[in-house]
């Protein structure tokens, strides 16, 4: 069943066209993850989904209402746990309760709600700790907890593991996914982590300058590009430059479908203008294919199949040989 439809909706921000999606729509009690890099619109949509913003134009449908009519009966339907939540200067639980607390829930029915999600989140034994001794991942499961145990439809997470470990963000991550899965939550969060995104669910939203986009932004650098002719050179960093297919000059971005990367042992003679020897510095699965990780100057994503893996018998940290063409390089403005 749909829970939002999103219908010719666009944002504006001082003239700055900030969102433009016109057709998206999310199923109930799915997880779904919105990636893209900085400044792609992300926070934007998520503040329209949690019913905290309006769109410019068209119109954004919530079980098949226009929430524009209807505004102040939905926002209690949905949570939103902002990239940089604020915690009061109190102990740990009193934060996690807060919003209990405002919806009239006593301390006893709260405790009930609260328990089972701190200890899933490990941060029941810093119940009564004060939230000033905590570290970044602690406050993070903190501020996931109070979202969680409001038990809203929908819950709505802006970046929820930036710059914590493994061991915190892997908490973070089962949580989300016991919310979707068990819980019966539609859960949307953003992330600038695609091994995360394809970790978590296959729902990936891909999102940049505002816009939706069918291409998986694995391999996406910010470039100068120079040149007179159709094909131009990108410079990615100071060591390397991408030969692209393209008309725009000066400041850009580009994505690289990893399937467009070939592998070799020897080097590739093809007509593919970009052809460089890298080094293995990872290998991993990713939706039944194998994502092979190189690095010589830029770190770049290829994807292969299992067969191809055993019939190459790559190993990290040797050296393999790289090639795609011009035209396999899209071009976005910066």
């Amino acid at each position: 069943m749909k829970l939002y439809e999103l219908r010719d909706v666009k944002k504006y921000y001082n003239g700055y066209l900030a969102l433009d999606i016109p057709l998206l729509t999310f199923e109930r009690e799915n997880l779904y993850i919105i990636y893209g890099p900085n400044a792609a619109g992300k926070t934007t949509l998520l503040n329209l989904l949690a019913f905290l913003d309006k769109p410019t134009e068209g119109k954004i449908l919530f079980y098949n209402s226009d929430f524009c009519l209807q505004e102040d009966n939905l926002r209690h339907r949905v949570t939103l746990l902002m990239q940089n939540p604020y915690l009061f200067k109190t102990i740990v639980l009193e934060n996690v309760t807060f919003g209990l607390a405002l919806r009239s829930i006593s301390s006893a029915e709260g405790r009930q709600k609260v328990e089972p999600v701190m200890k899933q989140l490990g941060i029941w034994e810093l119940r009564n700790r004060h939230v000033n001794s905590l570290s970044g991942g602690e406050k993070r499961k903190v501020a996931l907890a109070r979202a969680v145990v409001l038990d809203t439809e929908v819950l709505l997470l802006d970046e929820p593991t930036p710059h914590i470990d493994k061991a915190h963000a892997g908490l973070i991550e089962d949580m989300i996914s016991a919310a979707a899965h068990y819980s019966k939550k539609t859960v949307i969060m953003t992330t600038h982590d695609l091994n995360q995104a394809h970790r978590l669910t296959p729902n990936i939203i891909y999102l940049i300058n505002g816009r939706i986009k069918d291409l998986p932004l694995w391999n996406f650098f910010s470039v100068y590009l120079t040149g007179a002719n159709g094909v131009k050179k990108a410079l990615v960093n100071q060591k390397t430059e991408i030969y692209v297919a393209t008309e725009k000059t000066g400041p850009a971005r580009i994505v690289i479908d990893p399937k467009d990367i070939l592998l070799s042992r020897k080097p590739i003679r093809s007509s593919a203008l970009n052809n460089f020897m890298t080094k293995i510095i990872g290998v991993s699965e990713v939706n039944g294919l194998v994502d092979v990780v190189v690095e010589s100057g830029i770190r770049l994503h290829a994807f292969i199949t299992y067969k191809s893996l055993r019939d190459m018998q790559l190993n990290i940290g040797e050296d393999i040989f790289i090639a795609f063409k011009a035209s396999a390089v899209e071009v976005f403005d910066a």
